[in-house]
């Protein structure tokens, strides 16, 4: 999928020519929102990625533009395939909508750096937009899609000089659901650039970009957090605090017990080595959300049983479920300090457990 993030700066005169203004017009303000340190994580299927991350940094300056957005997105390769490590994208935001000015990026190997200068850049996202209607059918098309174009010069570092005219099309207000959640109103575009990438784009309001399609290539967003107290809209959940350390936790003054805490996009492993009241030893697992409560991060999980599994000199063999101990909840009251409340009702508190 070729690169292009998302937000933020000044309009640009770009000769716009908005049509087929039929079913009313939106504002699209909120829709791609450039927050200084928002945070997204993407999951990716059809091409070379597997997962990427993206951060968003403010105060940015690109192709003699001030106060843009970078938006930095690391990249992890599907198994087997070498991919690019990284780019970093150039937006800006205006009275007329969301303007792309070019970044940077890197090749498959991390060697060589590609850039892109856009001093009349790609005009991604029209404020306000006129989005049509989905036709009756699965496989109908869209009725009234309001349009804007853009005349795009730039020149870059491999290609030198070039411009070309771009198309975008706001298909409809569709909802959407990716593992982040379910996004309601979420504005799908079609961008049709002249330089041949043709792709679809759904932007949800208070989010930003929640899915991208480019033929057979897909990206979906798994989660997000933004600074910020305020819960997010469209969905997702409230913005975490802060994120638990991920490794062994124990109570120091309860040695021989502990905790390896995993989290990844919002959700929590948990494995918990204990004993049985006789004195065997017994290895739990959970897994659940994390979610915030106050200024607490809270996780909740059943701590599950297993037995008849593989033993170390043996062949593999899948363990089988033997049931639960029932719930037990940790209340993370920063990074490195919590409280665990085990079935029964005690409760013991727990940090990182240091070597």
């Amino acid at each position: 999928m070729k690169r292009i993030l998302a937000t933020a700066a000044a309009m640009l005169a770009a000769s716009p020519a908005i049509g087929q203004m039929m079913g009313g017009s939106i504002s699209t303000a909120s829709h791609f929102p450039l927050v200084d340190g928002a945070h997204y994580e993407y999951v990716h299927e059809g091409g070379p990625w597997a997962t990427s991350t993206v951060v968003v940094r403010a105060g940015q300056s690109w192709a003699g533009a001030q106060g843009l957005y970078a938006m930095h997105t690391t990249y992890t390769c599907a198994a087997g395939v070498a991919c690019a490590p990284d780019a970093t994208d150039f937006y800006g935001m205006g009275p007329g909508g969301v303007h792309w000015y070019g970044g940077t990026g890197a090749d498959a190997a991390g060697a060589r750096f590609s850039m892109m200068s856009l001093t009349h850049p790609e005009w991604v996202l029209a404020n306000p937009a006129y989005p049509g209607t989905r036709a009756p059918g699965s496989h109908g098309g869209y009725a009234n899609p309001g349009s804007w174009t853009t005349s795009v010069a730039g020149s870059g570092n491999a290609i030198g000089g070039f411009g070309h005219m771009s198309r975008y099309s706001a298909l409809a207000l569709e909802t959407v659901t990716v593992p982040a959640g379910t996004f309601a109103n979420a504005l799908r575009v079609r961008e049709e650039r002249g330089n041949g990438v043709t792709r679809d784009v759904w932007y949800a309001p208070g989010v930003g970009r929640v899915m991208m399609a480019e033929g057979a290539q897909v990206a979906r967003l798994a989660g997000y957090t933004m600074p910020g107290p305020v819960a997010q809209p469209g969905g997702g959940a409230a913005p975490l605090p802060f994120t638990p350390f991920t490794g062994l936790w124990w109570n120091p003054a309860e040695p021989g017990t502990g905790y390896n805490l995993q989290s990844q996009r919002g959700v929590m492993v948990a494995t918990m080595f204990s004993y049985a009241a006789e004195g065997s030893p017994v290895w739990y697992h959970a897994a659940g959300p994390l979610a915030r409560q106050g200024d607490t991060v809270v996780f909740t999980g059943t701590l599950d049983r297993y037995r008849g599994g593989q033993c170390v000199t043996c062949a593999w063999r899948a363990p089988a479920a033997a049931g639960d101990d029932g719930a037990f909840t940790i209340t993370f009251t920063s990074a490195s300090a919590a409280e665990v409340r085990l079935p029964g009702g005690r409760t013991t508190r727990i940090v990182p457990q240091g070597w």
